[in-house]
């Protein structure tokens, strides 16, 4: 996914912009190998052994990223959901030079355009920028809400005219903090901290990329550096918050709390996510252990062991769904992942436990 920006004028010394979502890179305690477990290995229980494609993948991926147009390659299955596959992301369908197969393994290719973090001019990862809402029409995400706000809503630094998601609220040191990405709470590195998040985003303020009185519901406190020249595993950040400026549950119409107990990916996993733009929706896990190249406004950034997930009915999400958290489709809502990026047709969310172990904070839920 991405942030949303409105390239509009030029703010104390910063351009004015709108927030979305991102991804990054990394050997990390979460990347997955043909020894990790065999619920992992096995896609899910039950599913296809994933162990060849994850050697396949081990052994072949740098020659695939290097082909023009391929945008990320990671571990699932063929279309049947039969047999363990390399899944590639291309730019469009017509990239050449991919083998159907790799030692045996099949490909799966998937066209999703450029995956993209950055801001895009009211759109980007098939639209949005304007207005969103729960699936059912309740409840609008762009909107102002009462405190303690709920999670699913649109925030943004006080920086930028921007707006992503606020994901969920985590503890550190009993500390109450707002989880999103980098790019939508530290202006992809830029923000410094102190700097006031407020909700919802300027983007969505009336009049526009305005800071109503009384917005404030946290300030920056810790993010991740974005790296454009090597490898990222999470695009994530925290500002600091209390219980009486933000809530532990979802919107109205929403899954309600997340659970405190966190979740592994697993390829075919369902999943589902409340965010800004898009509210609520229901997702299948396409993809593990994925690399993926991903735009920001400031370059290129390459991100490792990423998720890959597509919508069960229309898109997953769209630009300003970044930093919306990503849960298991049923009454546990444990955490699976981060939102951050996304192209015309997947999101790509960071593994959760790479988020929470990288910011040392835990999930505030049930």
């Amino acid at each position: 996914m991405h942030r949303i920006i409105l390239p509009l004028a030029r703010c104390a010394g910063r351009t004015v912009v709108l927030a979305v979502i991102a991804f990054a890179a990394a050997c990390s305690p979460d990347s997955t190998t043909p020894s990790d477990s065999a619920d992992l290995a096995r896609g899910g229980t039950p599913g296809p052994d994933l162990r060849a494609a994850m050697a396949a993948q081990a052994r072949h991926e740098a020659s695939i990223m290097a082909i023009a147009g391929v945008e990320g390659v990671g571990v699932g299955t063929t279309t049947d959901g039969r047999k363990g596959a390399l899944v590639i992301l291309t730019e469009h369908a017509a990239v050449g030079g991919i083998r159907r197969e790799f030692d045996g393994v099949p490909v799966r290719l998937i066209p999703t355009g450029k995956i993209i973090a950055d801001p895009q001019p009211k759109g980007g990862n098939g639209g949005g920028g304007g207005g969103g809402g729960s699936g059912d029409g309740a409840v609008d995400p762009t909107g102002t809400f009462a405190r303690p706000v709920p999670i699913g809503v649109s925030i943004g630094n006080v920086g930028s005219c921007s707006a992503g998601t606020l994901g969920a609220r985590v503890v550190k040191g009993g500390q109450p903090y707002i989880l999103s990405n980098n790019h939508v709470l530290a202006e992809e590195n830029e923000a410094q901290a102190g700097s006031e998040i407020i909700q919802p985003g300027r983007f969505d303020t009336a009049p526009q990329c305005s800071t109503p009185a009384g917005s404030g519901i946290a300030t920056l406190s810790q993010f991740v550096p974005i790296s454009f020249s090597g490898n990222n595993t999470v695009d994530a950040a925290i500002a600091a918050t209390t219980a009486g400026n933000v809530g532990t549950a979802t919107f109205s119409g929403g899954y309600g709390e997340p659970s405190s107990t966190t979740a592994t990916a697993a390829v075919n996993m369902a999943v589902q996510k409340c965010g800004r733009t898009t509210g609520c929706t229901r997702g299948t896990v396409a993809a593990i252990n994925a690399t993926i190249n991903v735009q920001y406004t400031r370059g290129v950034a390459r991100f490792v062991n990423q998720v890959v997930i597509t919508g069960r009915r229309g898109a997953f999400s769209r630009s300003g769904d970044s930093g919306s958290l990503i849960v298991t489709d049923n009454a546990s809502a444990n955490p699976v992942a981060l939102l951050f990026a996304g192209g015309q047709t997947t999101t790509i969310g960071n593994p959760i436990n790479a988020v929470l172990s990288a910011l040392n904070v835990t999930i505030d839920g049930k």
